[in-house]
């Protein structure tokens, strides 16, 4: 089963590694290693893989997630909160 995660906030962190943070419908189970489609305004702007998601020891309340990747992703912190930003799943 293929999920999507409506993005809300993004990180850049200086090992590499991005972090998409956000709410994901329907999902439970943990997510891993996969390809997806990063998606602004319901147009597709870059394919990449995710390495999975990252653990936390307490879960948020409105169950927002975290997935990182460690490929390079052109996108702010600013402008992920005034566009529409998806990660739709393409294959896993």
């Amino acid at each position: 089963m293929s999920f999507e995660m409506k993005i809300f906030d993004i990180f850049h962190f200086q090992s590499g590694q991005t972090i998409f943070a956000g709410s994901i419908a329907e999902k439970k189970e943990l997510l891993k290693n996969s390809k997806v489609q990063l998606l602004i305004d319901n147009k597709k702007h870059q394919t990449i893989k995710i390495e999975g998601e990252l653990l936390m020891d307490v879960k948020h309340p409105l169950n927002h997630r975290a997935i990182s990747t460690t490929y390079f992703i052109d996108l702010t912190s600013d402008f992920v909160k005034k566009h529409e930003c998806k990660l739709v799943e393409i294959e896993n």
